[in-house]
This record gives structure tokens, C-alpha cells and sequence, in this order.
């Protein structure tokens, strides 16, 4: 019998198949299913949580138990396409029953009657025992699926034996959540050469998936946005194209003629354009791909010609030019080495003396001059 589930619990559960089902929409593989992996262990009530992906740099990484994935890395003998060899003669055994049993879930009470039926001793694994234990985590719940490269775990741990809040039924809603995390693995494995190609494009762009989500921002697209200090307004205008364009195309059960619109901002002028992508690239469902030309971008004036044209002081002039690129006081403070109560006498004197009234009014000042 499943779990019970109340309406808190089934937002959770919602959550969590989300994120799982969502690996694009993050930075990388790892901070996906760290994400994921965070939406579980909160689903489960559990108290920490270890992810296992194949091509990361650290096979085990954790945010809330980085003692246990250290721990187990020392016990990491060898990594396989068809699963880890452990050091652990007890886990490694438990390992290979694992995957012989194609075995998607599990729990601390299954696996240490799995290896107690192999005659094993669970107070013989130095994992259960030194890492586990030794950190004060006595019971635990996970999920592994398979990638074309190796596996990927979600491997939620408890301070206390018996802790979870559906007990040895967590086993069962982590099932529930499996189809999730395949189709996340999935999407992974099928689109992570497409992202790799739209980041080898020197041209700024983004792709958006059936629903309007951002699928991907390639690294030149990040560059453009990083430079302007209004970035964030060219941003939104690829992300409403690109849900607008998917809306329109689900509208018309098609393909949608090509979108653009212009973005000016103080620094520069940008087009940006939408256009739909067939199935298959993306996914079943046509795609939208989002272009941006900077068709004019203004190199800021330097402090000197600030100071010329403005009254400013030169060291005014300087602070205005950091204003401009959208920083803090504090962050002015740091970058030309000055204590906070002077970068933020120097920002008055700035506003006062170009006669605008906010921060973020001082780039349209500081560009006229570019």
C-alpha cells in the first residue's frame, strides 16, 4: 500500500517530478540534479542528500552531507559505464545484487537484508559504519537511474533510524517519481549534444521548449547580458518572444513566421528575433529559437571625458562609470579601494551634479557622452 498523501504533500511531489523533468532549464547535468535532488529530499522529510551523475568532475557531490559523499569517494574503487566498484566489500556487493535486480529504489532496511541474505554483515561496511554512521545519518532512501554513460543517484539520508515521515513507504513514492527522473535522464542524454552545438554558435541565443521554458542560453548570449548593465531588460524580452512565439505556435497547431523586436537601452540597441524549429530537435514538439544581434553597442566614454563634459571630479567621473555598469555602493567601494561612507558621498554627488534623480538614470547620462 502507497502512502498517504496530503495536499502539502502532493505540492511537494509535484515539485519534485518538475525539477526532475526539467534538467535544461539549469546551468549544468550537476546543478540540475542538485536541484532535483533538493525538491526529493524535501518530499521524503529527509535530512541530507547525496547525488551521484556520471560525467561530473566529483562523482559524489552534496550540499548538506558533504561529509558522506567525501567519505564515499574514498571507497571508490572504480567507475565503470555499467555502475561503481567499491573498495567496501559489503556496499559493493549490495551494488552488484542492485543492478542485477535492475533495482530502481531503495531503502536502509532492503539493502541490509539483501546483503544479510548473501551471508554479508552490514557492522563489516566501513561505508555504513565509518561514513554513514560516523556522521550520525542511521537510515536513508534513493533512486538510481541509467544514462547511455552510467548511473545517476538521488540518495536521501536521515539523522535518525526510522525518521522519514512515510517510514519504508518513502521507497514507494520515490518509485512514483521514477518515470520523472528517466525523462529527465532522457532529455539529458537527447538534447545535451544540441545544447554543446548552440554553445559553439558565436551568435547570442536561446532555445525554448513546448511550454515557453528556457531549454538553453549559450555563452554567447550570457557575455551579451553580462556586459550590459540592463541586461536583464534584454533578457526578459528573449524570454516573453520565446513564450510568445511558443503560444503562438501552439495556437495555430504550426509552424509561425519568424518575430523580432527592438531593445534599447543605454548601452546599445538589440534585435532580437524568434523563430520556430521543427520537431526533433528539441524534443517531440516544435521548438522556438530565440537570436539577438547587438546591431549597436557604445563603448563607455572614459573618466577623463566624463570629468570634461560633466563637472564631475575625476574621481566622481569614476564613480559614475561604475554606476553605470549597474554596481552598489559597497561594490564601488571595493573596486576603487575607498570606504563605504565616501563611495556613498561620492554617489550624491554624482546624482546631484548630472541631475538625475536614481542610479540607475546615471548610464543613460554617462552613454550620451560615449
Amino acid at each position: 500500500m502507497g502512502p498517504t498523501l496530503t495536499a502539502a504533500d502532493l505540492v511537494r511531489l509535484e515539485t519534485a517530478s518538475r525539477a526532475l523533468m526539467s534538467p535544461l532549464a539549469a546551468a549544468s547535468p550537476e546543478a540540475w540534479l542538485a536541484e532535483a535532488g533538493g525538491a526529493v529530499r524535501d518530499l521524503v522529510g529527509g535530512t541530507g542528500v547525496v547525488l551521484q551523475f556520471p560525467t561530473s568532475a566529483v562523482p559524489y557531490f552534496s550540499d548538506d552531507a558533504t561529509e558522506v559523499s567525501t567519505g564515499v569517494l574514498d571507497y571508490t574503487q572504480e567507475i565503470q559505464w555499467d555502475g561503481v566498484r567499491f573498495s567496501d566489500p559489503v556496499v559493493d556487493a549490495w551494488n552488484r545484487m542492485r543492478r542485477e535486480s535492475r533495482m530502481e529504489t531503495f531503502s536502509w532496511d532492503v539493502n541490509i537484508a539483501m546483503v544479510r541474505d548473501r551471508g554479508l554483515d552490514p557492522n563489516d561496511a566501513p561505508i555504513i559504519t565509518d561514513v554513514l554512521q560516523g556522521q550520525r545519518f542511521n537510515d536513508f532512501v534513493g533512486m538510481i537511474g541509467e544514462t547511455p554513460v552510467g548511473e545517476a543517484m538521488v540518495w536521501v539520508l536521515h539523522r535518525r533510524y526510522g525518521g522519514f515521515p512515510f517510514g519504508e513507504r518513502s521507497a514507494s513514492l520515490l518509485q512514483v517519481l521514477m518515470p520523472s527522473f528517466r525523462a529527465g535522464l532522457d532529455a539529458l542524454g537527447r538534447l545535451g549534444a544540441h545544447r554543446a552545438a548552440l554553445d559553439a554558435v558565436s551568435e547570442p541565443l536561446a532555445a525554448f521548449d513546448a511550454d515557453g521554458r528556457a531549454l538553453h542560453r549559450n555563452a554567447a548570449l550570457a557575455a551579451l547580458l553580462a556586459a550590459d548593465p540592463e541586461g536583464a531588460t534584454v533578457d526578459r524580452e528573449v524570454a516573453r518572444l520565446g513564450r510568445a512565439s511558443r503560444a503562438l505556435a501552439r495556437a495555430v497547431r504550426g509552424a509561425v513566421p519568424p518575430s523580432e523586436v527592438t531593445v534599447t537601452t543605454a548601452r546599445g540597441q538589440y534585435v532580437v528575433r524568434s523563430t520556430a524549429l521543427p520537431p526533433g530537435l528539441f524534443g517531440p514538439d516544435p521548438a522556438v529559437l530565440v537570436t539577438v544581434d547587438a546591431s549597436i553597442v557604445r563603448v563607455p566614454p572614459t573618466a577623463e571625458e566624463v570629468r570634461q563634459r560633466t563637472g564631475l571630479t575625476l574621481r566622481e567621473a569614476e564613480v559614475a562609470l561604475l554606476l553605470a555598469e549597474g554596481l552598489t555602493n559597497a561594490q564601488v567601494a571595493d573596486r576603487l579601494f575607498i570606504a563605504p561612507a565616501t563611495a556613498r558621498r561620492h554617489t550624491e554627488n554624482v546624482l546631484g551634479k548630472l541631475g538625475v534623480a536614481t542610479r540607475s538614470a546615471v548610464a543613460g547620462r554617462v552613454f550620451e557622452m560615449a
